[in-house]
C-alpha cells in the first residue's frame, strides 16, 4: 500500500508519472517497460524509480500488484473512481491520522479559525467554517482580506486555506498578510511543493490528478478535501468543545 510519506518523495515529474499510471492500470498491467516508457515520454529508469520510491522492487512487482488487485475487485469503468479508492488507501494509516491531530490541534488552541479558498475552493471554506462551528468550534469564513479588515485578526487565530494548484496569487497574498500577525497557517492543497504548502505551518495534501481548462483554473476531485474537513472536525470531541 503506497503511503503518504511515499508520496511525498515523488517529484513533480514522478508524480505525473505515478498518477498516469494509477488512471492507466488496466492497460499498464499489460504492457512491457519499454512501451510505457514510450507512452510517457520518459525512460525505463524513471519508472522504475517511481516504483521503488513507492516500495516496490522495481515496475515488474508494481505491476504484478496492480493485476492482484484487478482481479480481486471489478473492473471500474470510471477513473476518478479509481483515485478516489487510490486515496483512501493512501490514507488509511497512523501517519495521515497523526497529521490530522496536529491540525485540529491547531484549530481548537486558537482563539479563531478563519476558512478561505478561492473558485471551488470557495465553496469548500464556506462548508468547513459551517461544519466547524457546528462542532463548536468559532469559525468564520472569509474572502475579503483588505486592510479595513486587518484590524479583526490576532495572533492566537489559525487559517484554513483550500487551494488545488497552491500557486494561485491572491491566497498566496493572504497568507502573506496573515503571516504578519503571526497567525498559523493550514494549507489543503493538491501539491506539496507548491509555494502555499511550503509558506505554511502545516500542509495536507492529497495528491489526485488535476488538470486545467482553458481559463488556467486546477481541477481535481474534492471527495479527498471533503474527508479531511470531516476527519479534523470529528476529532474536536477529543479535545472536549463538541
Amino acid at each position: 500500500m503506497v503511503t503518504v510519506d511515499q508520496m511525498n518523495q515523488l517529484s513533480d515529474l514522478e508524480l505525473d508519472i505515478y498518477n498516469y499510471i494509477i488512471s492507466h492500470r488496466h492497460e499498464v498491467i499489460h504492457m512491457k517497460l519499454k512501451d510505457l516508457s514510450t507512452d510517457l515520454h520518459v525512460s525505463q529508469s524513471m519508472i522504475s524509480r517511481v516504483a521503488k520510491k513507492l516500495g516496490y522492487e522495481g515496475f515488474l512487482e508494481w505491476k504484478a500488484e496492480m493485476k492482484l488487485d484487478q482481479e480481486d475487485k471489478p473492473v471500474q469503468n470510471k477513473r476518478a473512481l479509481n483515485f478516489i479508492l487510490d486515496y483512501f488507501n493512501r490514507v488509511d494509516n497512523k501517519e495521515f491520522d497523526e497529521l490530522i491531530h496536529q491540525a485540529a490541534e491547531l484549530i481548537v488552541n486558537s482563539r479563531e479559525v478563519i476558512c478561505s479558498g478561492i473558485g471551488l475552493s470557495d465553496a469548500i471554506a464556506k462548508f468547513a467554517a459551517s461544519l466547524f462551528n457546528r462542532k463548536g468550534k468559532r469559525t468564520m469564513y472569509s474572502e475579503d482580506f483588505s486592510a479595513r479588515f486587518r484590524g479583526m485578526y490576532d495572533e492566537n487565530d489559525c487559517a484554513l486555506f483550500f487551494t488545488v494548484s497552491g500557486e494561485t496569487k491572491e491566497i498566496i497574498d493572504r497568507i502573506k498578510d496573515l503571516k504578519r500577525y503571526g497567525i498559523k497557517i493550514i494549507v489543503v492543497t493538491n501539491n506539496a511543493s507548491s509555494t502555499a504548502a511550503k509558506m505554511s505551518d502545516l500542509a495536507i495534501t492529497y495528491y489526485v490528478p488535476s488538470t486545467k481548462n482553458s481559463d488556467f483554473y486546477s481541477s481535481a476531485t474534492q471527495v479527498p478535501v471533503l474527508y479531511i474537513i470531516e476527519a479534523i472536525a470529528n476529532i474536536f470531541i477529543e479535545y472536549g468543545i463538541y
